[in-house]
């Protein structure tokens, strides 16, 4: 890794204002924080940039010496000035797809812990070399034009924004911000454990100076091509589609194209990723009664069509406890309810 001069608080603070507005003083920004290199960077550059930011640190539990490293890490925020809440992942059970799941929880736990204190924004420590991964184990796992746009700076989620402004910088800025601040970090040996597609993936781009700025060339047009797909689904929607509060949507005869059909679906079943992209092709094409990924389409009124969650899909019912999430779709947001209240809970 080269030498390299740390981030400046004011090319942090310049990269922070085009990524506002941002919420006024009393609001926190959430940070969260692994306790490697380039989250303790961050947390740094987040501190210096206003009062109002909290540190979330997660312990997945997946290493022995995990809870150390998170309480650790919790402390070296306390010195900074940041106040933190370590959050602990329960039910995380090794086998198959454990990193896709852990990575689940992981992200359930942070938004969780914004919905609590109040935040809008979580702030995410991605780097310019983490795209240029992301780029390359697209390629290989052959992704189509949206996933070859990599991570994109920002991205509104339910009711949360997840925001990367360190996208553009590259790893050796980190590490020279941290040794600047006189921080310690965590040094996680599973980066480096070449049975995982990222640490291939990183090594693939350790070995070939040059092939990190093509594929950040790259993403960089996808991105620009994405966005401009999205303001043109976003106009489609306004003009085609009508959102129910109850988690459906009613379409027009011909349903929707396929990008947006494949977005609805995953939205209204409540998926992490996308359904298979030639089955929903095939309903672009042919409309017709049909399930998918937990979804149900049905013929409506006039021809329309009705993309709603599949009977048989849906969750089981829960205790009606404020803050519930029910069916990965909907939170309850209420005041403390009696003891042993079930029901539907309401939309998010």
């Amino acid at each position: 890794m080269q030498p390299s001069a740390p981030v400046s608080p004011a090319c942090f603070a310049a990269r922070m204002a085009a990524l506002g507005p941002w919420p006024g003083q009393g609001v926190p920004v959430c940070v969260a924080v692994s306790g490697g290199a380039d989250s303790m960077a961050l947390a740094i550059l987040a501190r210096g940039w206003r009062r109002d930011v909290v540190g979330l640190v997660v312990d997945h539990g997946l290493r022995a010496e995990s809870r150390r490293e998170a309480e650790q890490t919790v402390a070296r925020l306390a010195r900074l000035g940041m106040p933190a809440r370590l959050l602990v992942l329960e039910g995380l059970a090794r086998g198959p797809r454990m990193a896709e799941r852990a990575r689940r929880m992981r992200y359930q736990a942070l938004f969780a812990a914004c919905r609590t204190l109040g935040a809008l924004d979580l702030l995410v420590a991605h780097h310019a070399g983490d795209q240029a991964e992301t780029v390359l184990m697209r390629q290989q796992a052959a992704s189509g034009d949206d996933g070859l746009a990599a991570m994109a700076v920002a991205t509104d989620m339910a009711d949360v924004r997840l925001v990367r402004p360190l996208l553009g910088m590259g790893k050796a800025a980190l590490y020279a911000t941290v040794r600047a601040a006189g921080v310690n970090w965590v040094e996680d040996p599973s980066n480096a454990d070449l049975r995982t597609a990222r640490a291939r993936a990183r090594h693939t781009l350790a070995a070939d100076s040059s092939l990190a700025g093509t594929l950040l060339a790259e993403a960089g047009q996808a991105g620009q091509a994405r966005q401009a797909r999205d303001g043109q689904d976003a106009c489609w929607l306004a003009a085609h589609a009508r959102f129910h509060p109850g988690g459906w949507v009613v379409l027009p005869p011909g349903l929707a194209p396929p990008r947006l059909l494949s977005a609805l679906i995953r939205a209204v079943g409540g998926r992490d990723y996308a359904p298979a992209r030639e089955a929903v092709a095939a309903l672009a094409a042919r409309p017709r009664a049909a399930t998918l990924a937990g979804v149900a389409l049905m013929p409506w009124r006039a021809g329309q069509w009705l993309v709603a969650r599949e009977e048989a899909a849906l969750a089981p019912p829960i205790a009606a406890t404020a803050g519930a999430l029910w069916d990965r779709r909907f939170i309850l947001h209420a005041p403390a309810l009696p003891c042993g209240h079930h029901g539907a809970t309401g939309p998010a």
